[in-house]
């Protein structure tokens, strides 16, 4: 009892001696130039932690601690800060009006520095931003020509990417002039390895979503013209990663210039971090060259070449994949057993001869030929469970099940390619012809079946 009697004894002393502090107690009204109250403006006691903010009237109420002076300080935004000093206070209660004037802020002159005329609907891109643009792929075209309004990629790991809901092989892809074959088979990204484009050699590049010239051949949803760079002097570039590596070497004179560029991808560091696991074995390579030869001022011979070769190996093992809420989590095990094989080689050449006898006037010769082998094979066996993840482990599952998935997709074509190209300038217009002939040979074998077997399922409950 002794010892509660003191402790009360203290408490009372010091809320007595707090409540002996003098206290000033501050209210007014914040307004505007035409005396229109401002809500939320702060009002503040400089030095102290005492703010608080108006209401609806532009009133406020606070309390602060007794002083010869006092800063007050009133902030909104939009609006030029106040402060209003008090010397000398006298009084408990005081009244402080302040009135706040808006913030304004003179811009720049804008001074224009370049004047552009677009004739067609084809619109320029800037050929480094996807070089500072990060992306699973390591920089590629595609990842950057995803940005634009009306294209969506297939996924993070696909160069493939679809316009306006059409299918990923109605966008065309030109290189210098002549059009490149995208892979048919590629049924994921994880399959499908390094793009068609090199993008250390790209220097230019225009892309439609729509409305784009009849010259990019009869694709219906988008059209990307890219030219590869002519280097003038000596020319390299090279980039290593944890995924691979990147070369690309090129020398120029006035007469004769080359360019090469090397890729060399494994990702199975990547694909390791999803749910499947297992063995990744992917191997992805890609050789392409430039070549021009200036005869003379009016006539050039140039050649384009790439080989790629893209192999993808997987055997699963197992997957491991949480669903459902926070009070029923699902837990679904899946045990696989098979391997997985795919291959996709490509081989293309083109040769072109340029005639340029005037500045209004120009032709081009040009001779393609690209030939694809795809192959897609797996035979993958699994066993599932489903588990209810709240329950023990010794309770019978709530759905197992077992299948079988064979595919033995294989693909070979073949095109050759011969066109002729003109331009010629008509009073104040441009005239654009051509004439293009194709011999196409496409060998395709598919074959593709799937077993489930999903008999083996209950309903857990309650006894």
């Amino acid at each position: 009892m002794p010892v509660i009697r003191i402790t009360l004894l203290i408490v009372s002393i010091l809320s007595g001696a707090f409540c002996c502090f003098p206290q000033t107690r501050i209210h007014g009204r914040v307004t505007d130039e035409r005396n229109h109250p401002i809500e939320f403006a702060t009002v503040r006691v400089a030095g102290t932690s005492v703010g608080v903010n108006t209401d609806a009237e532009g009133r406020y109420r606070l309390t602060a601690p007794a002083a010869d002076t006092l800063h007050i300080l009133f902030s909104c935004i939009g609006y030029r800060d106040g402060e209003r000093k008090l010397v000398k206070v006298r009084g408990n209660d005081l009244a402080v009006n302040m009135k706040l004037k808006k913030a304004s802020r003179q811009l720049r002159e804008v001074q224009i520095s370049e004047y552009k005329k677009q004739l067609g609907s084809m619109q320029q891109v800037d050929a480094d931003a996807y070089r500072h643009s990060p992306d699973v792929t390591g920089g590629s075209v595609e990842s950057m020509l995803s940005t634009f309004a009306g294209v969506t990629p297939a996924d993070e790991l696909s160069s493939a990417y679809s316009v306006r809901g059409g299918s990923y092989d109605e966008n065309s892809v030109y290189v210098d002039g002549v059009e490149l074959f995208r892979r048919q088979l590629v049924t994921n990204g994880q399959q499908e390895g390094l793009s068609v484009i090199n993008p250390s050699m790209v220097d230019k590049l225009i892309f439609s979503t729509g409305g784009f010239p009849a010259v990019y051949s009869d694709k219906m949803s988008s059209a990307l013209d890219i030219t590869y760079r002519r280097p003038h002097g000596l020319y390299g570039n090279v980039s290593l990663g944890l995924m691979g590596a990147e070369l690309a070497i090129g020398q120029g004179t006035d007469r004769f210039s080359q360019l090469h560029g090397l890729r060399y991808k494994r990702n199975a560091s990547l694909l390791a971090t999803g749910d499947e696991k297992g063995e990744y074995d992917p191997r992805y390579f890609d050789y392409q060259t430039k070549i021009e030869v200036n005869l003379d001022k009016r006539f050039k011979v140039s050649f384009l070449g790439n080989i790629a070769l893209n192999s993808y190996r997987f055997t699963p093992r197992n997957r491991t994949t949480k669903f459902g809420t926070v009070d029923d989590v699902k837990h679904f095990n899946v045990y696989f057993d098979g391997h997985e094989h795919d291959k996709f080689e490509t081989w293309f050449g083109a040769l072109s001869l340029n005639y340029v006898p005037s500045r209004s006037s120009g032709y081009t010769l040009l001779f393609s030929g690209n030939h694809s082998n795809e192959l897609i094979a797996y035979d993958i066996t699994g066993e599932y469970w489903l588990d209810d993840a709240m329950n023990d482990d010794d309770e019978a599952p709530i759905g197992v099940g077992r299948y079988h998935e064979h595919a033995r997709d294989r693909l070979k074509a073949t095109v050759y390619s011969m066109s002729l190209q003109g331009r010629n300038a008509v009073s104040r217009h441009m005239i654009d012809y051509g004439v293009t002939l194709n011999h196409e040979s496409v060998s395709e074998f598919s074959r593709e079946w799937e077993l489930r077997d999903s008999a083996g399922f209950s309903l857990p409950g309650n006894q």
